[in-house]
C-alpha cells in the first residue's frame, strides 16, 4: 500500500512530483526547522514566580506567531522539494543559505512578535507603565530601527532565497522534463514567494526611513504592513487560479 506522501493528498494533482522519495538534503533540513521550533520554545524559561508565570502566558500569542511563520516557510522548502527534487551543488548552497537565514532569524522574529503583541495591547488597552522595562528599558528610536531593520531584512532574504530555489527549478525546466503546465505552476510559486519578500521589504524601508516620525506610531504601521499577507496572497492565489483556468481549463 502507498504512504500517504505518495498519495499526495491535499497537493496538486496535474502536476507530476518528482521528489517523493526523501532525500539527505530534506533529512538535514527538517533537522534545521526542528532546532528552530525549539529556540522559539527554549526563549521562554520555565516559571518559578506567578509573576513570572504570568510574562509566560503573555509569550503565548507571540510564539504562536513565530511557529506560524516558521510553518509557511517550511511548507514552501517540503513543496519545493516535492516537486523537484533537486539535489544539484547550486540547490545545496542555496539550500544551506536559507538554513542559515532561518536560524538566525529566530530570536529577531520572537523578539519583534511580542514587542508587537505587547505595544498593540498597550495602543488598544493602555500602554502599562512598566512597557519598556520589560524590554530591558532601551527600546528607543534607534534601536527599534535596527530591530525592524534586522528582521525586515531577515524576512526579505529568506524568501528571496525562495525566490531563486524557483528561478533555479526553472532554470531546469528542460532537464526537470516540465510541461507547460508544470512550468506555469513554478513560474507562480516563483513570483508568489517574490510577493512575499516585498512585504517585509516595505516594511523594512517604512521603518529606516520614519515617515510617520520617530514615535511607537511609525514602528506599529511597519509591523502592520505585515498584515497585508493574506489580502495580498489571497488577491494573488484568485488571480492565478483564474489564469491557470483560462490557459489550460
Amino acid at each position: 500500500m502507498r504512504n500517504i506522501k505518495d498519495k499526495l493528498v491535499g497537493l496538486d494533482p496535474n502536476f507530476n512530483y518528482r521528489g517523493i522519495d526523501q532525500t539527505r538534503i530534506e533529512t538535514f533540513s527538517d533537522a534545521v526547522f526542528a532546532v528552530a521550533f525549539t529556540l522559539v520554545v527554549l526563549s521562554s524559561t520555565v516559571p518559578e514566580t506567578f509573576d513570572q508565570l504570568r510574562k509566560s502566558i503573555q509569550d503565548i500569542l507571540p510564539s504562536f506567531i513565530c511557529i506560524v511563520l516558521i510553518v509557511v516557510i517550511w511548507y514552501q522548502h517540503y513543496v519545493f522539494f516535492l516537486r523537484y527534487g533537486l539535489q544539484n551543488t547550486k540547490t545545496v548552497t542555496i539550500n544551506t543559505f536559507l538554513l542559515f537565514l532561518v536560524l538566525i532569524y529566530i530570536y529577531p522574529l520572537k523578539f519583534l512578535a511580542r514587542f508587537l503583541v505587547e505595544l498593540y495591547s498597550g495602543l488598544i488597552f493602555g500602554m502599562p507603565d512598566n512597557f519598556m522595562d520589560d524590554f530591558g528599558g532601551n527600546m528607543n528610536s534607534d534601536n527599534m530601527t535596527l530591530l525592524m531593520t534586522a528582521y525586515g531584512a531577515g524576512a526579505t532574504l529568506i524568501f528571496m532565497a525562495m525566490t531563486w530555489l524557483y528561478r533555479h527549478a526553472y532554470s531546469k525546466r528542460e532537464e526537470l522534463g516540465l510541461n507547460e503546465y508544470e512550468s506555469f505552476a513554478t513560474k507562480v510559486s516563483l513570483w508568489q514567494n517574490l510577493l512575499m519578500s516585498s512585504i517585509p521589504f516595505f516594511s523594512t524601508i517604512i521603518a529606516f526611513f520614519h515617515p510617520f516620525g520617530h514615535g511607537a506610531f511609525n514602528f506599529g504601521f511597519a509591523g502592520f504592513i505585515y498584515m497585508l499577507y493574506p489580502p495580498v496572497m489571497i488577491v494573488f492565489g484568485m488571480k492565478m487560479r483564474r489564469r491557470s483556468k483560462k490557459l489550460f481549463g
